[in-house]
Parts: structure tokens; C-alpha cells; sequence
């Protein structure tokens, strides 16, 4: 039996097109609705006193769909109808087109690198962290996230070049965010930190977007940085011949401050400097192993200690 009036059948179709979180309420009546490729769509069927509903994809049959909701994310032309308790059913609603379309790709990539330089125990250095879009589509919503080894203590951030970025301590970790980069473009952020200990320090960086990246490989980014310390001879031989003639500390312009101590074996002291040159050439010792007390520091921070013997042979 056919509802002549639509008594129980309110021809209103309330389309939710969700992507990524977004929604929104579609008019009334004919429509065509476009969604991208991986997102639903939602018709609903609002009636009054429809016990079950009955809905058809380009006028056939859907099996088993008997709700006044309909998901989908097939494109196509999509009616519905609604029976009463007393197995009335009503007329068939107006068409509502699905269309679906490639979605958004957007194949962003990160490189992270540190400063040429070489760097010591408790030297400020730089991380340069550079995004890019390589394409199809614009991207947006990039999020680039980095969180720092344990080795690293944070320092502070310049300006990104494009959009804005904060340090959580809590977390150790940078988060920068840019709205949107346009294909082809790039941004920059300079993160400076300092090294808190000799060795080997990894720092990993990462990006993502709201679109689809078909190259997820180039989203990660890891620098591998060597912190070097004083590098402190056993021996040196100022004869003269120009080669390895004076006690020379390896990367000692590193740091801002020294303080170099030299003792002989009956516990004398035969030289001893506050500002370090890397000149000394034991004139007026004789040959043979002294002891020595090196200290460094940059800034305000702690003096490191260096302790050992070398032995001068002319």
C-alpha cells in the first residue's frame, strides 16, 4: 500500500559528508554530493511513524540496509523508502548523488641536520630542520615534531620561516606547526641546543599532514651527531723538527675558558696558565713524564676536568 500524503514519510534527507572530522548538514531535496576517495557519506531518512526503511543504489535493491541511516562511500544514485507498521510504503524519495573523487595527496618530506661544525661537551650547537611539499595537492595541518636525546639540553628557537613552534619541557620535545605550504615550497626551523656529554648523539625529526602521502619514507628524519672532548697527547717532542712540538689540546678553541696545570714527579709545579694557547713547549724541563690538570667550561656552566700524564721526549 502507497502513503499518498507522506503522513509517515517526510521527504527530508539530511546528508553528513564526514572527512577527516568534518561535517556538515546538506539541504533538503535533489543534490549531488562530492567526497573524496577513503571518506563515508551518511544519508538519513527522517519520517514519521516508519517502523523500516528500504533503500536502493541506482535502482537496485540494497539488501539488509533497513535503517533510517544509510553509510556509504560508493558513489552513486541513492532513494529510500519507508514502511509503516501497517506495511504501507511510501512513494521513493528524490535522487541524492554520490560522487567520489581522488582525495588530496600532498608528499611532504623532512631534513634534519646539525651544524658542520665540531662540537664539544657543553658547546651550543645548531639544528636545522627543513620541511618541503614536494606535491601533488597544497598541504595543511603539517605538524613537525622533535623530541631531543637525553644527551641535548634545549637552549632556544629561532623564528620558523612559516608558521609557529614551542618547547614543552615536560615532554623535551619541539613542535612546530604550519598551516598550509604550498606545492613546490619549503620552511625552515633552527633549533639551538647544547651537548651535555662526549659521544654519540641521534636526534630524530618527523612531519605530517592532513592529506594523503604517497611517500611516507621521506616523513622522518635523523641526524647523527659526533660530541667531541678535549683530545689530550701523551707525549709530544719539541726538538726542533716542527712536528709535535708543543703540548697541543685538540679542540681546545672550543670551549670560552681554560685553565691548563702542569706538575713534575716530586709534585712541583713547572707551569701553570688561566688562558691556554696550545704553545707549550717544556723549555728549561728535562725529558721525561709529567702530570697534568686540564680545565675547560663555555659560559656559565661547570669546568670539566681532564687528568693524565704526558711525557716529553726531545
Amino acid at each position: 500500500m502507497k502513503l499518498r500524503f507522506y503522513t509517515f514519510l517526510l521527504l527530508l534527507f539530511l546528508l553528513l559528508f564526514n572527512t577527516k572530522g568534518y561535517s556538515q548538514d546538506a539541504p533538503p531535496g535533489r543534490q549531488t554530493i562530492t567526497i573524496a576517495e577513503g571518506s563515508s557519506v551518511i544519508l538519513r531518512a527522517n519520517s514519521v511513524g516508519a517502523s523500516t526503511y528500504i533503500w536502493f543504489k541506482d535502482g537496485i535493491l540494497i539488501p539488509g540496509q533497513n535503517k533510517p541511516t544509510l553509510i556509504t562511500a560508493t558513489a552513486g544514485l541513492y532513494k529510500v523508502a519507508s514502511i509503516n507498521k501497517s506495511g504501507c510504503t511510501s512513494d521513493l524519495s528524490e535522487d541524492v548523488r554520490v560522487l567520489v573523487v581522488p582525495a588530496s595527496s600532498a608528499d611532504v618530506s623532512i631534513t634534519k641536520r646539525s651544524a658542520s661544525k665540531t662540537v664539544v661537551k657543553d658547546e651550543v650547537f645548531e639544528y636545522y630542520l627543513n620541511v618541503r611539499n614536494n606535491g601533488a595537492d597544497d598541504a595543511t595541518g603539517l605538524v613537525i615534531e622533535d623530541k631531543l636525546p637525553e644527551y641535548l639540553s634545549f637552549e632556544s628557537l629561532s623564528a620558523p620561516t612559516d608558521g609557529t613552534a614551542d618547547y614543552d619541557p615536560s615532554l623535551r620535545s619541539v613542535k612546530w606547526k604550519i598551516d598550509g605550504l604550498a606545492n613546490g615550497k619549503f620552511a625552515e626551523l633552527v633549533i639551538k641546543v647544547r651537548s651535555k656529554q662526549m659521544g654519540m648523539v641521534s636526534n630524530t625529526a618527523t612531519v605530517s599532514a592532513n592529506e594523503a602521502d604517497p611517500n611516507l619514507s621521506n616523513n622522518t628524519s635523523t641526524d647523527n651527531k659526533e660530541i667531541s672532548g678535549l683530545r689530550i697527547p701523551n707525549v709530544f717532542t719539541p726538538n726542533g723538527d716542527g712536528k709535535n712540538e708543543t703540548f697541543y689540546l685538540e679542540h681546545l678553541n672550543s670551549y670560552q675558558f681554560n685553565e691548563v696545570t702542569i706538575i713534575n714527579r716530586w709534585g712541583s709545579t713547572v707551569y701553570q696558565t688561566n688562558d691556554y694557547k696550545n704553545d707549550w713547549m717544556a723549555p728549561g724541563l728535562s725529558d721525561g713524564t709529567y702530570f697534568y690538570v686540564v680545565k675547560v667550561k663555555n659560559g656559565n656552566a661547570d669546568w670539566i676536568v681532564y687528568k693524565g700524564y704526558v711525557t716529553v721526549i726531545r
